[in-house]
């Protein structure tokens, strides 16, 4: 009796690891590939999620190859710039295993699994970074770096991992340093440099400056030489209008006394002044009303 029972379990045990070795499954974001007895074809691709059968036991390997985006981490690598200057870079790169075409089977024959893959994607991905040795210091720093272009050469030299269906997505350049030596060799030329453009920038500045003042000295000697003719032509006119007034008081030469005498005390009287004169000094002997008619006084009388 127990016999019979020992047997039924071991057939149903047996049953059980058949049923597991004949079956696997695929999720959404993976790929598998089938190889029976060792070998594989275009058909030994399945991308369909779910769950499959395959031969028993040893007839049939699966490998299971995960599409999904991965980032690869370089270490820090020394590199020298165009320019001679010693850089340490540390970038990174995102990849992932492409489930079109053929390149599945591709990157499982040529790497077997992700884990084989990241030596190779590690080597590749070093030798590219020498890109960078194309570039120089101030390419790769600054407001007006190449940073991006120099990421995408990076890219464009990986572009031989796709023939061996690894897609390279993006490279980024998340570090980059400088050893002490450098730094300070650096600094000293950006120093050096930001001297020359405040010596450019300042000779720029005295320059337009001999230029505004030339410009203003031509307008201003234009103007005074303008002002000046302008000057002569009022004072000849003047003169000449004058003149006719002279000949006019010419002809009454008292009364031309009596009106500079006027012009004489309301100018000295304009403002607050205190004068102590005597009385009979011309034209201050206007001002005593009793003199005027003293005919010792001479005070010009209007014509006739």
């Amino acid at each position: 009796m127990r016999r019979p029972l020992v047997i039924i379990i071991g057939l149903f045990i047996f049953f059980i690891l058949l049923l597991f070795s004949m079956t696997y499954t695929v999720s959404f974001h993976e790929v598998g590939i089938q190889s029976r007895f060792g070998e594989t074809s275009e058909d030994s691709i399945i991308r369909d999620a779910g769950l499959h059968f395959r031969l028993p036991f040893f007839a049939d390997s699966i490998s299971i190859l995960d599409t999904r985006m991965k980032i690869h981490q370089s270490p820090f690598e020394m590199l020298q710039t165009e320019d001679g200057q010693q850089i340490v870079v540390k970038a990174y790169l995102l990849w992932k295993v492409e489930r079109e075409g053929n390149s599945p089977l591709d990157f499982y024959r040529s790497y077997g699994s992700v884990d084989s893959a990241k030596v190779a994607i590690n080597t590749q991905f070093r030798d590219a970074l020498t890109v960078l040795s194309s570039y120089s210091f101030d390419q790769l720093t600054g407001e007006t770096n190449k940073l991006a272009s120099a990421e995408q050469a990076i890219l464009d030299r990986l572009s031989l991992l796709s023939e061996t269906g690894i897609k390279p997505l993006s490279v980024g350049i998340n570090r980059l340093l400088l050893p002490p030596k450098t730094t300070t060799a650096v600094l000293n030329r950006m120093q050096a440099r930001r001297n020359t453009l405040a010596d450019q920038r300042r000779a720029k500045g005295t320059a337009d400056a001999e230029a505004i003042r030339a410009e203003a000295k031509a307008k201003h000697d234009k103007i005074m030489a303008f002002a000046s003719q302008r000057a002569t032509e009022i004072r000849a006119e003047g003169e000449k209008h004058a003149a006719k007034y002279l000949s006019d008081m010419g002809e009454h030469e008292e009364l031309a006394i009596f009106l500079a005498w006027l012009d004489a005390v309301e100018t000295a009287l304009s403002k607050n002044t205190t004068l102590v004169l005597e009385s009979d000094v011309a034209p201050w002997h206007l001002l005593e009303i009793d003199q005027i008619s003293d005919n010792s006084i001479p005070t010009p009388k209007g014509s006739q």
